[in-house]
């Protein structure tokens, strides 16, 4: 009885015939790279000639350094992202994403995937790298994460013309697991996995090479000796048509992408419509809608406020109006609808289509599930190296084989070239002696006497030819150009003959070098930037509860961010905004140019210290420049030194102003001392004024005392005389004198 395969399974397996035979050449030449690139450099006809002629096929391995050269200058820094609004209201939330962009970046040691991917990009022509939302990580609550896939397991769309294939048709992830392996990641499908048989259309890749290091094919057929067998699982991606309705509530000014799902639901949200003396208003928060139920049910439909008899506060009373009531504090609420109100055009909707990833993840004919990635670009972002407007691009070990083919042959000629000079060759006759004992004896080190028939003839010996000096110059030259053409800077192959020049931050010597690294350059930070829109979609479309991201940067605090929180009013429970609404708007992340390429230390340097002289960057960013190691020691000196600096630099001020104070109390004192001093002078004069005072009224006391006395004694005189006068007149009349 045959096996009923699911349509879309036999889809899958269609496409992937279809797509591995139009890649069949590019697939072995990506093989055949990596084989070269891993040492094995020799075709087998030519490598057993060699060994015919008792020579070892030798591999100088320049294109290996080279391309692991080629591969640290690229990814030296880790890639720094930039985020960027599309207007003037999503700058604020479009920040959030360079740092949630670093979270995932770190999360998923991203620095690990970007080498390999770059690798590949050098040695197969294509790197690849895969974002994927695992709901399982973080304790339940999700994860973005990144990881380099290899490119011998993508099937392309041959007519894709895009670089990073977003035009493709289809693209199928095929790989080979273990039963065992399948059954632990995808416990759920036990029973479509246990039914999955082994199948074998995902192509085998064989070695065309030899050398000294064989190389194990990555797809070979690999045989167990338990029960547990390789099955083949197949991820198909093609794009889809996905209905949204686009919704704006003016009121919250919020917007929201609906599926019809979504809608529905969406459209029964209950609302309110307020009628007050100031117009009419809708409440459709949700914390607003529940105190309105409340008082609906309290009050009724139409309330009014009146003032408290007690506290004077206003009060709801039910009715249209009432005695003592607040004038125009009627209120009138009516129970509406999302529905209604997108009826009377009160909620903006619009109807769209939008780009999404399905996905058919099979095993061998077995369909497992197939599940609707709500992106709009496909997860697999490729990195091109020599893109010709289809998926199979030329990788940078093709192009230096000839020249790596040549090393390894003029190597072989000189190693074959030595080992003549040291095994001379002797030219005898036939017969003149024991060839094998000659052999013998020619072996020999040191001092050797041999004997010879002159009559048969003379031994003759042959010497080769010495090498010309160009020979050696044409093996340097050979690998200078090697490192040339993957873009590796003079300066890192030891050349220190000419002054170094700057290049955007890097230094380089030579011009077409410069060039070679600024493509690939390019190649990469165009594929960084396609792979941040793809993480920018699964942001979006994953990230839509309240989660808080811990970003982990180096060389600071770990910090948190929260996205897509509601913040309310604590007092009236109104919605305010959305922190860091991410679900909704258009967002640019870009890596920064040049972020992952080595740069000048002391240009970089220079250019810090012009930046800390400035005041624009802190000493630690400085620091961060140098080789210096006990940073964590010289800033804590340097904060001390900075405490001390600034404690020195108060008291200077302090000691500053009180001397300025000591001045002007000297002043003063100085005032203070004169004006006591004349307030004494004024003193001592008013004393001797008081006393000359004193004096000319005590000498005016006394003149007129003694004038008084005078004129007493004047008198007691005159009436003396007079009495006199009158007892002579009376005596002279009792003697009857005249």
């Amino acid at each position: 009885m045959s096996q009923i395969i699911d349509p879309e399974v036999r889809l899958t397996q269609q496409l992937l015939q279809e797509y591995s035979s139009a890649r069949e050449d590019w697939a072995r030449q990506a093989t055949e790279d990596n084989e070269f690139r891993n040492g094995n450099q020799w075709q087998d006809v030519h490598a057993k000639t060699l060994r015919n002629r008792n020579q070892e096929p030798v591999v100088v391995n320049v294109v290996h350094s080279a391309v692991e050269q080629a591969k640290a200058l690229l990814t030296t820094n880790k890639p720094k992202f930039q985020s960027t609004g599309r207007e003037n209201s999503d700058i604020k939330t479009g920040r959030v994403f360079s740092d949630l962009m670093t979270y995932v970046w770190d999360n998923s040691n991203g620095n690990v995937h970007l080498k390999q991917a770059v690798d590949d990009y050098y040695v197969k022509g294509m790197g690849c790298l895969y974002v994927s939302y695992n709901p399982h990580f973080d304790y339940g609550k999700g994860e973005i994460t990144l990881k380099a896939i290899n490119p011998h397991d993508i099937y392309i769309d041959p007519n894709s013309q895009d670089p990073f294939c977003q035009d493709a048709s289809s693209i199928i992830i095929g790989k080979k697991h273990m039963r065992s392996q399948l059954l632990a990641a995808y416990p759920s499908y036990e029973e479509q996995i246990n039914k999955a048989q082994a199948t074998s259309y995902l192509p085998s890749e064989n070695p065309v090479r030899s050398g000294i290091n064989q190389v194990v094919p990555t797809n070979s057929q690999k045989k167990f000796s338990d029960d547990d067998e390789e099955l083949e699982a197949f991820e198909r991606l093609t794009k889809v048509k996905v209905p949204y309705i686009r919704a704006y509530n003016p009121y919250l000014n919020r917007e929201d992408i609906l599926t019809k799902e979504q809608y529905e639901i969406y459209i029964q949200s209950p609302a309110y419509k307020v009628i007050t003396k100031a117009g009419e208003n809708y409440e459709t928060d949700s914390r607003s809608i529940n105190q309105l139920d409340i008082m609906v049910e309290r009050f009724g439909e139409v309330w009014h406020m009146v003032p408290d008899m007690m506290t004077g506060q206003p009060v709801p009373v039910s009715g249209p109006e009432s005695p003592n009531m607040i004038p125009d504090s009627t209120t009138i609420v009516e129970k509406t609808s999302f529905a209604d109100m997108i009826q009377d055009e009160k909620i903006k909707t619009n109807e769209c289509s939008v780009d999404h990833v399905k996905c058919y993840f099979s095993i061998g004919n077995e369909l497992l599930f197939e599940t609707i990635y709500a992106v709009d670009h496909y997860p697999l972002v490729p990195i091109m190296n020599r893109h010709n407007r289809n998926p199979y691009p030329i990788s940078d070990v093709r192009l230096v084989k000839g020249l790596q083919e040549y090393i390894n042959k003029i190597r072989s000629l000189i190693i074959a070239h030595a080992s003549s000079s040291t095994n001379v060759k002797l030219l005898i006759p036939r017969g003149s002696m024991d060839k094998k004992h000659l052999e013998e004896e020619w072996g020999r080190a040191g001092t050797a006497v041999i004997e010879y028939d002159p009559e048969l003839g003379q031994p003759i010996v042959a010497g080769p030819i010495p090498l010309p000096n160009e020979l050696y110059k044409n093996e340097a030259e050979a690998k200078q150009d090697i490192e040339r053409i993957l873009g590796i800077y003079a300066l890192m192959q030891g050349d220190q003959g000419a002054a170094p020049q700057t290049y955007k931050g890097t230094v380089a010597l030579d011009e077409f070098g410069q060039r070679r690294i600024k493509s690939k350059k390019d190649d990469v930070e165009s594929a960084l930037n396609q792979l941040a829109k793809v993480v920018i979609a699964y942001m979006q479309s994953y990230y839509t509860s309240e989660k808080v991201m811990r970003l982990l940067h180096p060389n600071t605090a770990p910090t948190e961010i929260v996205i897509n929180k509601d913040i309310y009013d604590p007092i009236t429970g109104a919605f305010l905004e959305r922190l860091n609404d991410i679900t909704v708007g258009k967002y640019d992340i870009i890596c920064v140019s040049g972020s992952t390429l080595p740069s000048n230390r002391w240009g970089r340097f220079e250019y810090y210290m012009q930046l800390y002289e400035k005041g624009i960057i802190d000493q630690v960013e400085v620091l961060k420049q140098t080789d210096v190691a006990d940073m964590e020691g010289v800033l804590e000196r340097a904060d001390q030194r900075n405490q001390m600096s600034q404690k020195i630099q108060g008291l200077d001020e302090e000691i500053k102003k009180l001397k300025g104070d000591l001045q002007t109390a000297q002043r003063e004192s100085l005032h203070d001392r004169k004006r006591v001093e004349l307030k004494d002078f004024e003193k001592k004069l008013a004393k001797a004024e008081a006393k000359v005072e004193m004096a000319a009224k005590l000498y005016d006391a006394r003149s007129k005392d003694e004038l008084g006395k005078l004129k007493e004694a004047v008198k007691d005189v005159t009436s003396e005389s007079d009495s006199e006068n009158s007892q002579s007149q009376m005596n002279a009349a009792l003697l009857g004198l005249d």
